[in-house]
């Protein structure tokens, strides 16, 4: 059994870019073979320093969504820091039907399955993203303010939730000390690299991935996808999960996953790096990544 997930991110109200990427898929021949649009947030170019959302913020989320359903397959969303306020609010999952469109889902605190062993969980928002070498020196504010704490709060039970599947989590900020939150475009200059990522999702998956070869957990986090760093686009792992950050479609970058679901033992004689720690996993079969492919479309 296989699912193929087109990953988006911090669109940021780039309707024009949207057209591109649903241009491309079709001129590659890689439309009809998308299951789920992921979208990790920043669909549009909200303020969020201020605490309003405004109406032409909530129109332009609407269109992005729209725009998105019509691509034909169903679309699972979180809000990022630069969404519209209400996203973060249960009530916003009703908006987004269309007559005649696929589900257009927002996955904020909420979970869904997928597929047979296979769920996806989703936290929105944004945390405080701050100089590597100076961590008191705040770059971008976190939003809303309190992310790391309900993140802290709400997450884990959210996880915890899901019971024997593997987990896709998607998350608009990434996990701290990753590849995929080290915004560091000069290496050289060590003073202006951006820590964006969040140590409470780190620990998070961290702890629950298997604490040694005999106790593995049953709450299996198999991928992190991710946005809100634009340029440190790519994959990154935390223990077992895999990090993937498609990088941000306002500058033309997606990504398209490929899940594979395959029998445990099978899977074992395939992979000798992990045999050890797999022989403990409870399930028959584990869905694990088969592909994992970047692009840009102009």
């Amino acid at each position: 059994m296989h699912r193929t997930f087109l990953l988006i991110s911090d669109i940021h109200y780039r309707l024009d870019n949207i057209k591109k990427l649903q241009n491309w898929l079709v001129q590659k021949g890689r439309l009809k073979k998308i299951d789920y649009i992921i979208a990790s947030g920043d669909l549009v170019n909200a303020d969020y320093l201020t605490p309003l959302t405004t109406e032409k913020d909530v129109q332009e989320f609407h269109e992005v969504i729209s725009v998105l359903q019509n691509f034909g397959m169903p679309l699972y969303y979180i809000p990022g820091n630069h969404d519209p306020d209400i996203c973060f609010h249960r009530s916003s999952d009703q908006y987004r039907k269309g007559e005649g469109k696929p589900i257009a889902k927002n996955l904020h605190n909420e979970s869904a399955q997928l597929a047979p062993g296979l769920s996806i969980v989703g936290f929105g928002g944004s945390t405080n993203a701050v100089k590597r070498n100076s961590p008191e020196t705040v770059i971008w504010p976190a939003c809303p303010k309190d992310t790391e704490t309900l993140l802290a709060e709400r997450l884990p039970t959210l996880i915890d939730q899901v019971e024997k599947d593997d987990i896709i989590l998607v998350t608009h900020f990434g996990p701290s000390k990753a590849g995929t939150t080290d915004v560091d475009m000069y290496p050289l200059q060590p003073s202006d690299a951006i820590e964006s990522g969040s140590k409470v999702l780190r620990d998070t998956i961290a702890s629950r991935s298997p604490l040694s070869l005999n106790e593995p957990s049953q709450h299996y986090i198999t991928i992190n996808i991710h946005g809100h760093s634009h340029y440190p686009f790519g994959l990154s792992h935390v223990g077992q999960t895999m990090i993937v950050n498609p990088g941000a479609l306002k500058d033309g970058r997606f990504a398209i996953l490929t899940l594979v679901q395959l029998d445990k033992d099978k899977f074992m004689e395939e992979d000798g790096e992990r045999r050890e720690y797999m022989q403990h996993f409870s399930r028959d079969k584990i869905w694990i990544i088969e592909g994992a492919e970047f692009f840009v479309c102009y």
